[in-house]
């Protein structure tokens, strides 16, 4: 069964929180007939590759009393790809950003970045 891994630097209320929002997506995934099912498992202190947290921690002084969360969505009988699930799954970290209409603008991409929520890295898994 695939799954989708977030690693997510967060301070430890929101993190549960959290859990509970990527658990209701699933849920409601599921009950659209997205998925034919999938959980969410939690791991307060994850064992990490070399670099992923420095380049969370990267420019995020705000955050400095967080701590990495692992969150692994598994998802069961998916309708469409996963990585796209993990995009719109994504959305809950980093918001949507507001693009002009003017293709010109759009040309500076970095003019329109948003900055995510809470830095996360995501890996799928097969």
């Amino acid at each position: 069964m695939p799954a989708i891994q977030f690693d997510v630097l967060v301070p430890d209320a929101p993190a549960l929180q959290l859990q509970g929002v990527f658990e209701g997506a699933i849920g409601k995934l599921v009950d659209a007939g997205k998925l034919a099912g999938g959980s969410v498992t939690h791991d307060h202190a994850p064992k990490l590759h070399e670099g992923i947290e420095d380049g969370l921690r990267e420019d995020r002084d705000d955050l400095h009393h967080a701590q990495v969360h692992r969150y692994l969505i598994a998802v069961e009988g998916a309708t469409g790809s996963v990585n796209q699930l993990a995009m719109v799954l994504s959305r809950f970290l980093t918001p949507q950003a507001h693009l002009p209409t003017n293709a010109v603008a759009l040309e500076m991409e970095q003019d329109h970045e948003v900055d995510a929520i809470y830095p996360w890295a995501v890996e799928i898994r097969r």
